[in-house]
């Protein structure tokens, strides 16, 4: 692929191991929104204007935008407004970014914006899960005071994130209690020596449990059954929003609930950025008739 211009706004520090990587790529790279990070000096555009303007693709952040307003931008001093970036997207422009919910996608459509959803692609989705489940594991080690080795760990959701962590855990010699809702499912998990618990099940199970894992991000455990879960049992849960529990009755039982999102971002953003770069650069190919890697 020729050398390209992209501009890269707003986001994490996934954003920029990803801007650093399509520089020594050889594209020309046009940087907002990180005004703010401090670690090193980083060559930003004066204005979002001059950022986007001409560039071939932009790309955004992951989550897009917690308020459905502005971008996520850890590093900016100031609010990038949404309605601001996708006034300048030309037609020819691309938009890459993750977790793009209802209302952001409405105001792409106001302005004809082509909007990519990156997370929506399978294979950045299978690969996310690997510094998730790292994430997970790393925050559960750092908040027990006893080894994950031996003790009793339930996994509620056998998705993508759940399979890569009921396997990690496995491997440190924890008692994996991956919570499914097929009994295929279950067959599965009990031919990888794992303790599945069916859904219609599991409250049976939680006062066994040391730690719970969930990565489901619905309602799942409120007043009902949060009774059964025991007050010293770690509750991590690593979905988006609306999240698994109900954390105002979890407080009331004193359950120790720590709420992780972004973990690829927070614990492995080089790594994280290889993936997303990838991804991006599939979608141009096989969109744009690329040939081989970008």
């Amino acid at each position: 692929m020729d050398k390209k211009t992209f501009a890269v706004i707003g986001g994490d520090k996934r954003n920029i191991y990803l801007f650093k990587q399509l520089e020594i790529e050889g594209h020309n790279v046009r940087k907002f929104g990180f005004d703010g990070y401090d670690l090193e000096n980083v060559d930003e555009s004066e204005c979002l204007y001059d950022a986007m303007t001409g560039a071939d693709y932009i790309i955004g952040p992951i989550p897009c935008s917690n308020n459905n307003a502005s971008l996520n931008a850890v590093y900016g001093t100031s609010h990038i407004f949404i309605d601001d970036v996708f006034r300048l997207i030309k037609p020819e422009q691309i938009f890459f970014s993750g977790l793009i919910k209802a209302n952001v996608s409405a105001i792409a459509k106001k302005y004809d914006v082509n909007c990519v959803d990156i997370l929506k692609w399978e294979e950045l989705a299978l690969l996310n899960a690997i510094p998730t489940a790292e994430g997970a594991l790393k925050i559960a080690i750092e908040n027990t005071d006893f080894t994950l080795h031996g003790s009793n760990v339930m996994i509620v959701g056998y998705g993508r994130i759940g399979k890569v962590l009921c396997k990690m855990l496995s491997g440190i010699g924890a008692n994996v209690y991956p919570v499914v809702k097929e009994r295929h499912e279950a067959a599965l998990a009990r031919g990888y020596g794992y303790s599945p618990v069916l859904f219609g099940d599991m409250n049976a199970s939680l006062a066994d449990m040391n730690i719970i894992f969930n990565t489901v991000p619905q309602i799942i455990f409120d007043k009902k059954n949060i009774k059964f879960i025991d007050s010293d049992c770690l509750f991590v849960d690593v979905s988006s929003a609306p999240h698994g529990i109900n954390n105002n009755f979890a407080k009331k039982a004193g359950i120790n609930v720590l709420f992780a999102g972004s973990l690829p971002g927070a614990v492995a953003p080089k790594t994280a950025a290889n993936y997303i770069l990838e991804t991006i650069y599939d979608y141009i190919n096989k969109t744009e008739g690329g040939g081989g890697n970008v």
